[in-house]
C-alpha cells in the first residue's frame, strides 16, 4: 500500500474520531439541558413533554399532543417551561402562574393567580383575566376577598424555600378587583 494512501486513511480515521467525539460531547450537553417542557402528572411528577417548545417564554404545544395531556377538573393541565409553571387549556391557551407548594397555583373560588410580566393578576380557569388590575403580590381569594400588595418585594427565603413578601402597601380586594375594608378577624 502506498504511503500516501495510508497517511490519508489515517487522517480520515482521525477526523472521523474527532467528529464522533464532538458529536457525543454536544449530545451530552443537549441532554444535560433537558426537555424544553415538562408536564406535571400525578404518577410521575414532572415528565418530559414531547411536542412542546418554548416561544417567548411560554410553552407552545403541538395540536396532536394537547388531547393527551392530564387535565384536571377545571380543564387545565400543568406544564413547567421557561423556569415557571403554566396552565394549558384543551385549546392550547397558556398562562404562567405562581408556583405554590412546589407546583402550580390552585384555583380558589374560581380564580387562580397568574403572571403578567413581573406582576400578578387573577385569571379564570379559561385563562381569561378576571379584572384588569395587577399587583406586586397577591394571595388567593378566601370568602370573596384577597389580600394584595403594591411595592412589596421578595425577602430572604427560609430553610424550606418559602420566600416572604416584605414592605409595600397591603390592602384587600373583592372578586372584581375593587378595594374593600379589611375583613374582621375571627
Amino acid at each position: 500500500m502506498p504511503a500516501r494512501l495510508s497517511a490519508a486513511r489515517s487522517r480520515g480515521r482521525h477526523v472521523r474520531f474527532l467528529l464522533l467525539m464532538a458529536g457525543l460531547a454536544s449530545t451530552g450537553h443537549a441532554l444535560a439541558q433537558g426537555p424544553a417542557c415538562r408536564v406535571l402528572t400525578e404518577e410521575h411528577g414532572l415528565w418530559p413533554l414531547p411536542g412542546c417548545e418554548v416561544v417567548d417564554g411560554a410553552p407552545r404545544i403541538a395540536a396532536d399532543v394537547l388531547p393527551d395531556l392530564p387535565y384536571d377538573a377545571d380543564g387545565l393541565a400543568a406544564v413547567y417551561a421557561a423556569d415557571s409553571f403554566h396552565y394549558v387549556t384543551r385549546a392550547g391557551r397558556t398562562q404562567a402562574v405562581l408556583t405554590w407548594d412546589s407546583g402550580p397555583d390552585y384555583v380558589e373560588e374560581g380564580l387562580l393567580r397568574g403572571r403578567i410580566g413581573p406582576r400578578v393578576g387573577y385569571f379564570t380557569p379559561a385563562l381569561e383575566q378576571a379584572f384588569p388590575a395587577t399587583f406586586d403580590f397577591a394571595w388567593p381569594f378566601a370568602d370573596g376577598i384577597a389580600q394584595v400588595c403594591e411595592g412589596c418585594r421578595p425577602g430572604t427565603p427560609d430553610g424550606e424555600g418559602h420566600t416572604p413578601m416584605e414592605g409595600g402597601h397591603w390592602f384587600h380586594i373583592n372578586r372584581q378587583g375593587i378595594r374593600v375594608p379589611e375583613p374582621p378577624t375571627p
